[in-house]
């Protein structure tokens, strides 16, 4: 009888064994697959805001630098519009802004002599600045 029992217990191990191998490991995989895919996404998730906060910052600081671009070239044209005043004219003032500006030498040359010729007759400093405005396409 002893002998019955002992083979009774040893299969109930085997069989308890057998169990656990084939329901339980497969299924504690599982969760540790599940888990480290959840991990997975939120490492995802994370850089994609952390992509979206960049392009967020670079949009913010392009559009600050537009901005900034606009403020300074409203600021050049307004200075630029005061030094072609004609109640305010200054052959100096004209000849530097001629200077400064993105104008090809021959244009430059040509508006810097006008400007020498134009002296201080009202009609010629007139023709001078509207000469000046369609060069600078202003």
């Amino acid at each position: 009888m002893n002998r019955n029992i002992i083979i009774a217990i040893i299969a109930v191990v085997v069989i308890g064994l057998g169990y656990y191998q084939f329901s339980m490991v497969p299924a504690q995989q599982a969760a540790e697959k599940a888990t480290q895919a959840a991990a997975d996404a939120s490492k995802a998730a994370a850089d994609a805001a952390a992509t979206t906060k960049a392009a967020a910052d670079a949009a913010a600081a392009t559009t600050a630098a537009a901005s900034t671009a606009t403020t300074a070239a409203s600021g050049a044209m307004t200075d630029a519009m005061a030094v072609l005043d004609p109640a305010k004219w200054d052959a100096a003032k004209v000849t530097a802004m001629i200077a400064a500006s993105s104008l090809d030498v021959a244009t430059k040359k040509t508006l810097t002599d006008a400007v020498a010729a134009a002296g201080t007759d009202a009609t010629k400093i007139t023709a001078v600045i509207a000469q000046i405005k369609t060069a600078m396409k202003m």
